[in-house]
């Protein structure tokens, strides 16, 4: 094989062409065009076989110039840490992506926000940019329009006027999984509120959780902890020295719900006997542990798809009007924890 040696330069195009035995034109039309593009099986298959064999790789950034246009969607990095959660949404994400020869480039900074973060994007000449709402602005909008990203939209809490929006609001899930355990019956309750990275997330939560008990007239003790054993088993036993402990907790996310489980299991009590757990984010161990998990699903696989839908409406010309606004709902998946 004619592969480079470490250090030399990475083979080009009128390499591919020198082996292949065709023109630099012939290489970039096999390259870009479609498996049933007007070019004979045994010019495409030489070709391939050159790029096989050198190792070649075209260069994005040279094809865009080239083309006026790319093959990436940009997603900037929110500026709130949203865990597994985020994880699972960029998997399918760029699962979906992938299905219909895009790529997904995730963009480290977290904290750009308006034109300046949009210059930041435009330099990188995506074909589309896939942003929180509160990070775009109306500028930040007209200059990734002038710098012919094709394909803008939002996710988050609320909608963007004039921007195609994925509305999902962390609230939700805290309110869901309340109503869940006052649907079982539970009238005191109690909420986990973690520290750390994910507080932010944690405190939207807790927000809709406050809500929906109030509505119902239920008490919800909210307890702030940490991502240590001690602050957990410290919590249950304080409990346990109450006349009328909370009966449910709702634990703000699916790793805390399983500390909690751990830890009154430690000091003698059961799941759901006598205490009902309920998570958030439904990860893939809620099935794995028992009393299996019941949790706050945010459905990203939806997410994930109706995203890349979206891009591949607005680069085919049909763009999304005001209404086309997806509305992520979470949903409580049933299990034998609460």
């Amino acid at each position: 094989m004619n592969l480079p040696e470490s250090g030399a330069k990475p083979p080009t195009s009128a390499d591919v062409a020198r082996v292949a035995g065709v023109s630099r034109s012939t290489v970039s039309y096999v390259l870009n065009s479609p498996p049933g593009a007007r070019v004979s099986a045994e010019t495409r298959e030489r070709v391939l076989k050159a790029v096989r064999e050198l190792g070649y790789a075209p260069s994005a950034p040279a094809r865009s110039l080239r083309s006026g246009s790319s093959d990436i969607v940009l997603f900037p990095l929110p500026l709130q840490p949203m865990g597994q959660l985020l994880e699972q949404f960029v998997d399918e994400f760029t699962e979906a992506l992938r299905r219909q020869d895009l790529n997904l480039l995730i963009h480290g900074d977290r904290y750009a926000r308006g034109v300046d973060a949009a210059r930041t994007w435009a330099a990188l000449r995506p074909l589309a940019v896939l942003a929180e709402s509160n990070r775009l602005t109306d500028g930040g909008v007209e200059v990734l329009r002038r710098a012919g990203v094709r394909a803008i939209f939002a996710w988050g809490r609320e909608e963007h006027p004039g921007v195609p929006t994925a509305i999902f609001d962390n609230r939700d899930s805290g309110a869901l999984a309340i109503r869940h355990l006052i649907g079982r019956g539970h009238r005191r309750m109690a909420c986990l509120v973690p520290a750390g990275p994910l507080a932010g997330l944690a405190n939207e939560r807790w927000e809709g959780a406050k809500s929906a008990a109030e509505e119902a007239g239920c008490s919800l003790e909210r307890v702030d902890v940490g991502y240590v054993r001690e602050d957990i088993l410290a919590v249950v036993r304080g409990w346990q020295r109450q006349t009328e402990p909370p009966t449910a907790v709702f634990a703000g996310n699916d790793d805390f719900a399983l500390m909690i489980i751990s830890a009154l299991r430690e000091c003698g009590w059961s799941v759901p006997d006598d205490m009902a757990v309920v998570g958030a984010d439904d990860l893939p161990f809620c099935d794995l542990v028992w009393p299996r998990l019941t949790s706050v699903a945010m459905h990203t696989r939806t997410m994930g798809s109706g995203a890349a839908d979206m891009v591949t409406a607005l680069m085919t010309g049909r763009p999304y009007k005001h209404r086309d606004h997806m509305v992520v709902h979470p949903r409580v998946v049933v299990r034998e924890s609460g």
